[in-house]
């Protein structure tokens, strides 16, 4: 987080520092100058989430997707392989035209919560989660009036539904940083986080057709879930995340 701040030239501090109950004045629209200006020059990580949303919308496996829209990245402070949006000519997002996102309705939590930034602190005994206002010099959107309090933000742009579905995911990530930060991650623990973070064609083979069920001790209406509904299959990737890098208690084995 240190290196985001520093990188956007925000020092955090209590004037900078906002609450879900903390104002701002911000409006975009096609009317504005500016319009699509923030669609470029991006480095947008994406979540499990995100690429489950935007894969569907276009029809593609995991593996295709990731192939044809993404580029990797290892995050410095995790150690661990993310996946960021690929982009076009000119540093260009694909997904934006003229008329705004072609994917306006599964656009990535990113691009959902700008103008705001998104922290977590490490520790967790620090206190709760904190936003921070992204003000960039293009952006025409701060001289509206139209007046927003965090939480409405994040109401209007449909943030709450993909923070949720990331939770676990994060709760993985923060337990790496928290537990072992300097420790690198063997080629075993990579390959597992990213098939359970990204490709849940992958992680779907993973669970019916290797042993993974003779070893898991999964109710069958849990099943029929995970077998039917991409969305579950992800949360309970990510639940398996935890039991097998962390030891969490999310999964039961079946008695020998």
């Amino acid at each position: 987080m240190e290196n985001i701040l520093d990188k956007l030239g925000i020092e955090l501090n209590e004037q900078t520092r906002l609450t879900s109950e903390s104002t701002f004045s911000f409006n975009c629209h096609s009317g504005l100058s500016c319009f699509n200006t923030c669609c470029s020059n991006l480095d947008i990580v994406l979540t499990p989430y995100d690429i489950l949303r935007m894969k569907k919308l276009l029809g593609l496996s995991s593996a295709e997707f990731i192939s044809e829209y993404t580029e990797p990245v290892i995050q410095k402070e995790s150690k661990l392989p993310f996946l960021k949006l690929k982009l076009g000519e000119e540093g260009k997002c694909r997904f934006v035209a003229a008329e705004g996102c072609t994917v306006y309705g599964d656009r990535p939590a990113a691009c959902r919560y700008y103008p705001l930034g998104f922290g977590i602190y490490k520790n967790e005994q620090a206190g709760d989660d904190f936003y921070f206002l992204i003000k960039e010099e293009h952006c025409k959107g701060f001289g509206e009036e139209r007046e927003w309090t965090v939480g409405e933000w994040r109401k209007n742009q449909g943030i709450d539904e993909y923070d949720d579905m990331n939770r676990v995911w994060m709760e993985v990530i923060l337990n790496k940083k928290l537990y072992s930060p300097e420790l690198e991650p063997d080629e075993k623990s990579l390959k597992m986080f990213f098939m359970a973070s990204y490709d849940l064609d992958a992680f779907r083979d993973f669970v019916f057709e290797s042993r993974f069920l003779d070893v898991f001790d999964i109710e069958e209406e849990r099943l029929e879930m995970i077998r039917n509904d991409e969305a579950e299959l992800m949360l309970f990737a990510h639940q398996w995340l935890l039991f097998a890098l962390f030891k969490k208690p999310t999964m039961n084995l079946k008695q020998a």
